[in-house]
C-alpha cells in the first residue's frame, strides 16, 4: 500500500490519473494538492473537489496550491499540506507529481528535512531522447517553471521520472475508449476525451489519447511496466529557445564525475498492458467505492 499524495493542474490526463489514483487498491489517497498550470489553479481546485464528489471521495483534502510560478508571488497552502503530511509520517508518503513543480519546490525550500522523510517523489515529466511538447525541446511540466523543477530533481531525494520517451508511447484509443462500460466516471472519461479527439483530428493527429498523467500513477500502481534507468538530468534556465530543456546523461563515461545520478528516468514502457490496466481498473466504479 502507497500512501499517495497528488500535486496536480487538474486538466482531463489528470482526471485520469485521479480516477486511475482512487481505484486502485495499491494506493491510499492522502490528499490533493493544486497548482497553476493547464489551467488556473482556482479552476483545478475546483476540477479536483467535483471530481472527489463524482467519486464519493470528498473525505480526501484539498489543498489549493501556487499560482504562479516560483519567481512570483505566491500562495502557501498546498506547500503547508505537504510538509505537514510529509513529516507527520517518515519514509511513508509517495509524492506523485503530474502538474508543474512549483508547489513542491517550495515545500522542500521552506522545509529541507522533507526529502530525508519521504519514501518517493514520480513526477510527469521531462523530454530526455525525444522532442517535447511545448517547444522543439521542453516538456510542459518541466517547462512551466523550470526553476522549480530544478530545484526539485537536485533535491537529494528519491526520484522517478516519467517523462514524455514513454507517456507519448502510452495512447488510450477512441475504440478502447467507447468500448468503456458506462458508469458515471467512465461517462465523463468519454466526453473528456472526444473532446480531446476533436481537437487531435483538426491538427490530423487522431491515433489515441496519451497517458501522460495516469502513467505517472501507473508508475506507483505497477513500477514494473516501465523499464528505469539511473540517470543524471539538469533543466535549462537560460532565457531563450531552449529555457526548460530537460538534459540528460545515462551514460557515466558522457558526464563529468560531479554529475552523479539524480532520477531513475523511464526508458520503456508497456504501453498495452498499462492501457489494459487502465480500462480494467475503470470497472471499479460500475458498483462505486
Amino acid at each position: 500500500m502507497y500512501r499517495v499524495i497528488l500535486d496536480t493542474d487538474v486538466g482531463i490526463d489528470d482526471a485520469l490519473a485521479l480516477f486511475l489514483a482512487l481505484s486502485s487498491p495499491e494506493i491510499e489517497l492522502e490528499a490533493i494538492t493544486t497548482v497553476n498550470g493547464n489551467v488556473p489553479v482556482e479552476i483545478g481546485t475546483r476540477n479536483a473537489l467535483a471530481l472527489l464528489e463524482l467519486t464519493g471521495r470528498t473525505d480526501i483534502p484539498v489543498a489549493r496550491g501556487c499560482e504562479r510560478p516560483l519567481v512570483r508571488p505566491v500562495a502557501q497552502h498546498a506547500v503547508d499540506l505537504l510538509i505537514e503530511r510529509i513529516m507527520a509520517k517518515p519514509q511513508m508518503i509517495t509524492l506523485v507529481c503530474i502538474g508543474p513543480l512549483t508547489n513542491v519546490a517550495l515545500a522542500l525550500r521552506r522545509e529541507p528535512r522533507i526529502a530525508e522523510n519521504i519514501y518517493e517523489v514520480v513526477i510527469m515529466g521531462g523530454a530526455l531522447r525525444v522532442h517535447g511538447n511545448v517547444t522543439p525541446t521542453a516538456e510542459y511540466n518541466i517547462y512551466a517553471d523550470p526553476h522549480a523543477a530544478y530545484i526539485v530533481l537536485h533535491g537529494g531525494w528519491p526520484i522517478r521520472l516519467v517523462s514524455l520517451d514513454v507517456t507519448t508511447m502510452t495512447l488510450l484509443k477512441p475504440g478502447q475508449i467507447a468500448s468503456l462500460p458506462d458508469n458515471r466516471v467512465t461517462q465523463l472519461i468519454k466526453y473528456m476525451t472526444n473532446y480531446s479527439f476533436r481537437f487531435s483530428a483538426a491538427l490530423d493527429n487522431t491515433h489515441g489519447f496519451p497517458m501522460h498523467d495516469p502513467l505517472c500513477v501507473g508508475a506507483v500502481v505497477q513500477p514494473d511496466l516501465i523499464a528505469w534507468q539511473p540517470c543524471y538530468v539538469d533543466v535549462e534556465l537560460a532565457d531563450g529557445a531552449t529555457l526548460g530543456t530537460t538534459i540528460a546523461q545515462f551514460d557515466p563515461r558522457d558526464r563529468p564525475h560531479s554529475w552523479r545520478p539524480n532520477v531513475h528516468a523511464s526508458v520503456t514502457v508497456e504501453a498495452e498492458q498499462f492501457i489494459q490496466l487502465f480500462t480494467e481498473r475503470c470497472k471499479f466504479y460500475d458498483e462505486g467505492p
